[in-house]
């Protein structure tokens, strides 16, 4: 009996060990590959001038009249300057760069576009009359140097849809740019209850429109005339616009390169700053300010004088693993 027990053991080990090794003959096997990976290179990054110096002293100490501010690097894309960046408020005519995208992803830059009711836009317009025809890169230019809103309205009424149509394309482009505190219901920028947006979506909004080299251009034109087109008794005739920048401190600060203003009642003075110096490009947007272009400027002078871009030992490292 005694060696009976021991025999089932004996067999009940080998059955194991052949199973654990029928297992391990035919488990899938797992491969585990190396991968490398190149970090993009950087040519320089922001760094503070005096690390010594308590720089949240002056972060809160900068006495900025805007509500909400929002400062980048284009080129290291690096955060300079932050305040209540994510706070949701009334946009203004800021939001025309969206319809400006909007705009030049679905018109010919020469394609003509017919006025209808949109002299009775209010604000600030070019007073375009019905029945005229206005080439799509002239409304363009009429929307972001002049900022004015029947050209908004004209570029959205033209659209496949009409201007519901329109507006919704702004509102899926603003999901693809992943502008998550952002909503729009007009292509103008007029107050609406549930129209806002943030310093930080109107900084990447910014940022997408200064990859388009047309758009880059106009909004760092001061001046520009733009001609009508109209056929009135079988007769054709133009009607000539002058468009001025409404960004006084296009040509008036060095290096200013545009993008855009806004101003409504409920949003009071809104901004959108890019500037060139140094050999850097700065982008500041700013929201609900009480003097846009006072707090630009402060803003601008502590950003050169509290960084400064150094260049990395090595612009490229390669990690296996």
């Amino acid at each position: 009996m005694k060696n009976l027990s021991w025999r089932v053991l004996l067999l009940f080990l080998i059955a194991l060990s052949l199973l654990l090794t029928l297992i391990l003959l035919f488990y899938p096997e797992k491969k585990i590959e190396k991968q490398a990976l190149y970090l993009r290179p950087l040519d320089f990054v922001a760094i503070y001038k005096n690390p010594d110096v308590n720089q949240d002293h002056f972060w809160e100490n900068l006495d900025l009249t805007a509500e909400s501010v929002y400062a980048f690097d284009l080129e290291s894309s690096t955060l300079l300057y932050e305040k209540n960046s994510r706070a949701k408020l009334y946009p203004a005519s800021t939001i025309k760069m969206l319809t400006a995208l909007v705009a030049i992803e679905h018109y010919q830059l020469d394609e003509l576009l017919i006025v209808e009711t949109e002299a009775k836009i209010i604000g600030n317009k070019i007073n375009a009359q019905s029945g005229e025809k206005l080439r799509a890169k002239d409304l363009l230019a009429a929307l972001l140097l002049a900022s004015a809103n029947d050209s908004a309205y004209i570029l959205a009424n033209n659209y496949p849809g009409g201007l519901s149509a329109f507006v919704g394309s702004m509102n899926k482009k603003a999901q693809e740019l992943n502008l998550a505190d952002s909503q729009f219901f007009n292509p103008a920028g007029l107050d609406e209850l549930d129209q806002l947006s943030s310093a930080r979506d109107l900084n990447v909004l910014a940022r997408e429109l200064l990859k388009n080299d047309f758009l880059r251009g106009l909004v760092a034109t001061p001046y520009l005339e733009i001609n009508s087109q109209n056929e009135a008794n079988t007769k054709q005739t133009t009607t000539a616009y002058q468009l001025f920048n409404t960004n006084q401190l296009l040509g008036r600060l060095g290096g200013i390169k545009g993008v855009k203003t806004g101003t409504t009642d409920w949003a009071g003075e809104v901004l959108v700053t890019l500037v060139e110096r140094n050999g850097r490009e700065v982008l500041i947007s700013l929201m609900n300010s009480q003097d846009r272009y006072s707090d630009t400027q402060k803003l601008l002078a502590w950003i050169f004088n509290v960084y400064q871009f150094v260049r990395p030992e090595k612009s490229l490292v390669n990690l296996n693993f």
